[in-house]
C-alpha cells in the first residue's frame, strides 16, 4: 500500500488520554458530517470516555505520529467499526490489522467504514483486507440534485388505488418489515443485518433524529387497502436549512416497476421545495444498478464514493487472519 509506515504500533485506547482521544474523534466527526453521518449530541466526549475506560474496544496511534483511530461497537454477534487515519501517517493498514486480529471469537460479522482517507485510498485499503475469507467490499455513492421550481409540479396523490399517509401513522414494526423486504437479497442488506430487530433499530434511529433532524413534512408512507398493507415509504432528514437527504426509499418488491418509486421521489422533492430546501442528497450502493438508473433519471448525479469493508466469519475460522 502507498504511504509511509507508522512510527509505532497501534495502542489500545483503554487508559489513553481522554484529550487525545477527543481530538481524534473530533476529526472523525468532522469527516462524518461531510458524509451526512454526523452523530448527534456529545458523541465525541462520550465515545472518548468509553474508549479510555475500556467499555468500547479501540486502538490508536498518537497524534504526534500523524494520528489514527479504530474502534467498534457490538450488537449481539455483529460488530460495527470505524477507522480514521490521516493521508500522510501510513497508519491505516496497521490500525485495520490491530482491529481485525483482536475480534472476539463470538463476533460473526464486521462492517468497517473509513474517514480521513481519499476515496482511492479507501478502496486500496479495503482491497488489501479483502484477501481474508468472508470479505466483501461495498462501495456506496452519494448522489446530489438541485431542487427547482419544476419540482412543485409533482403530484401529491399516489398512483390509484394507493393512499398516502403520514409516516408516524405507520407502526415502527411495519416500516422495519418493509425495509427488510425491500432490500432483501441485495448488498445493502448486509449493512443493516440479518435479524428483523436490526431493521427496527435502524428505522428507530432515523425517526428519532440520531443522524440529524428527521423531516416529517418531507417523509411519507403509501398503503394499499383490502387488506391494508404498507406499499412504500420515504424517510427524509435535514442537513441544513438549505440541504436535505433522502434517508430511505422503500418499495414493496411486489410493487416494483409500477411507478411507486418515482412517485415517492417526486413527492419528496415537491415537499422539499415547499419547505425551501435547495439541494437533495441520497446514498445508494454502486452495484444497485436499477436504483442508480432511477436516481439518474431524476437528475441526481454522483458526488463522491465511500467504501465499506464487510467481513463475515467463515464457519471454520476461529479468528480473522490472513492465509499463510
Amino acid at each position: 500500500m502507498s504511504g509511509g509506515a507508522p512510527s509505532g504500533r497501534p495502542r489500545p485506547t483503554a487508559g489513553a488520554s481522554r484529550a487525545e482521544l477527543e481530538e481524534l474523534l473530533g476529526r472523525v466527526r468532522r469527516d462524518l458530517a461531510r458524509r451526512d453521518e454526523d452523530p448527534t449530541g456529545a458523541w465525541v466526549e462520550e465515545s472518548a470516555a468509553d474508549l479510555a475506560a475500556g467499555r468500547k474496544p479501540g486502538w490508536f496511534l498518537p497524534t504526534a505520529d500523524g494520528g489514527g483511530l479504530a474502534f467498534y461497537a457490538r450488537r449481539g454477534p455483529a460488530a460495527f467499526a470505524h477507522l480514521h487515519a490521516g493521508e500522510a501517517s501510513g497508519s491505516a493498514a496497521a490500525l485495520a490489522e490491530a482491529l481485525l486480529a483482536s475480534l472476539p471469537p463470538d463476533v460473526t460479522s464486521l462492517d468497517l467504514g473509513f474517514t480521513g482517507l481519499a476515496p482511492d485510498r479507501e478502496r486500496e485499503l479495503a482491497g488489501a483486507l479483502a484477501g481474508r475469507p468472508g470479505s466483501t467490499v461495498i462501495e456506496r455513492q452519494a448522489m446530489d440534485r438541485p431542487i427547482t421550481a419544476e419540482d412543485a409540479r409533482w403530484p401529491d396523490a399516489p398512483p390509484a388505488p394507493l393512499e398516502r399517509v403520514a409516516v408516524r401513522a405507520v407502526t415502527l414494526e411495519a416500516l422495519a418489515d418493509l425495509d427488510r423486504r425491500a432490500f432483501e437479497g441485495s448488498i445493502d442488506a448486509l449493512l443493516v443485518g440479518r435479524e428483523p430487530d436490526a431493521y427496527v433499530r435502524s428505522i428507530e434511529a432515523l425517526l428519532d433524529g440520531r443522524l440529524g433532524r428527521f423531516l416529517d413534512e418531507a417523509s411519507t408512507a403509501v398503503i394499499a387497502r383490502e387488506p391494508t398493507r404498507l406499499a412504500g415509504a420515504l424517510l427524509t432528514g435535514e442537513r441544513s436549512a438549505h440541504r436535505a437527504i433522502f434517508l430511505d426509499v422503500m418499495v414493496d418488491p411486489a410493487r416494483r416497476r409500477t411507478g411507486l418509486g418515482r412517485y415517492l421521489l417526486g413527492w419528496g422533492l415537491r415537499a422539499l421545495h415547499a419547505l425551501g430546501h435547495e439541494q437533495a442528497r441520497l446514498w445508494v450502493s454502486v452495484r444497485n444498478e436499477p436504483a442508480v438508473g432511477l436516481y439518474r433519471a431524476f437528475g441526481f448525479r454522483a458526488s463522491f464514493v465511500a467504501t465499506i469493508y464487510r467481513w463475515d466469519r467463515p464457519a471454520s475460522a476461529a479468528q480473522p487472519q490472513r492465509e499463510r
